[in-house]
């Protein structure tokens, strides 16, 4: 399939940069890259850029396709790469949410081939999954999700076909998980102690119930609000949401459970704050449920960390960081899960 954009660091060229900014052909002298991030379902750089004059940044974040062929299907499958160029392509600069300015989004039809040229937020740097959050962290990401939440294009979510991938993903796993936890519980045996990976067990036999839930009302929701998709500035301040390949309608609990269930290193942090910071959250949204029907839902989406940790497990490369990453995504929730006594939900 015809593409006009580059998919890689060594395809990127002078011209199409200059494009890019809007500068004069001859402007670009030179240009440099190393990657960055952690993340598996795409390779990311830094590129760093000789101008002739101030016509464009000295550096940029350029997102391309993953180089391993079992991420990029992955990707593919749940669309993910298709979200995230739509997002930052036709909503991020229309809304005050926390995230890179895009300088440029494109995408072929098969899904498999895009790029993203995105503003570098140095100095602000990624949260650490493994380390946990502050509490700082914790409340100013959740206003920047209620901001997410709040924001209503004028002409409706209908017109924008990539935020409703997520009901087709929703099917997908309800299909594939019980099949794949099997084989998630083996590899995860000897970092998950057996009272989560019981309660994983018994969640999938309850997966139909818990999938067909639906919503008080949907909003634009990330999807993977956790620390390892978030710039910090040094104060511990959000700068940025990144990764917004889950960027769909859904449930805002989802977003709000799953970012306090997988912050807290210690649970009994969690619990101290937990119902403060929901509160906290529901004060900065425009139209929002009480707090006691929206807490219900919380509680219910207390197992949105673990079943992204499942799912995510089996589709991308395995790396050890990525193994512990994801145990560490699995455990936090399922703590919560059963402190929050969720499965009486379902």
């Amino acid at each position: 399939m015809s593409r006009d954009f580059p998919i890689s660091p060594e395809e990127f060229e002078k011209p199409f940069l200059e494009a890019v900014f809007d500068a004069p052909p001859g402007s670009l002298r030179s240009i440099g890259h190393e990657p960055v991030g952690t993340g598996q379902v795409c390779d990311s750089y830094r590129f760093t850029c000789d101008w002739a004059g101030r016509e464009g940044p000295d550096s940029f974040i350029a997102k391309c396709p993953s180089a391993d062929p079992v991420s990029r299907g992955a990707a593919a499958i749940f669309h993910l790469y298709d979200m995230e160029v739509g997002w930052y392509r036709d909503m991020a600069a229309g809304f005050d949410v926390s995230c890179p300015k895009c300088y440029h989004a494109d995408i072929t039809e098969n899904e498999q081939e895009f790029v993203l040229l995105l503003e570098d937020m140095t100095p602000a740097a990624q949260g650490d999954q493994l380390a946990g959050a502050s509490l700082l962290q914790v409340e100013s990401t959740l206003a920047a999700a209620a901001a997410l939440h709040n924001a209503r294009p004028s002409h409706g979510f209908e017109p924008y076909r990539w935020l409703h991938h997520g009901a087709g993903n929703s099917d997908f796993l309800q299909n594939s998980l019980p099949a794949g936890y099997a084989a998630f519980r083996e590899r995860f045996s000897d970092l998950l102690s057996s009272d989560i990976l019981d309660l994983g067990q018994e969640l999938i036999a309850r997966l139909p119930r818990y999938i067909a839930h639906e919503p008080p009302a949907q909003t634009v929701t990330h999807g993977d609000m956790r620390l390892d998709n978030i710039l910090f500035h040094a104060d511990g301040r959000i700068a940025a949401l990144v990764d917004w390949q889950t960027c769909s309608l859904g449930n805002p609990a989802n977003d709000v459970a799953y970012m306090i269930g997988t912050s807290f290193a210690d649970p009994a942090d969690r619990q101290q704050h937990e119902e403060r910071l929901v509160a906290d959250y529901l004060d900065a949204r425009t139209t929002a449920p009480n707090f006691e029907s929206f807490w219900e839902d919380y509680r219910r989406h207390a197992f949105s960390g673990f079943i992204m940790a499942i799912n995510a497990s089996l589709h991308v490369e395995q790396t050890e960081r990525g193994d512990r990453m994801f145990a560490a995504m699995a455990e936090r929730p399922a703590r919560m899960a059963l402190d929050l006594d969720s499965l009486s939900l379902i």
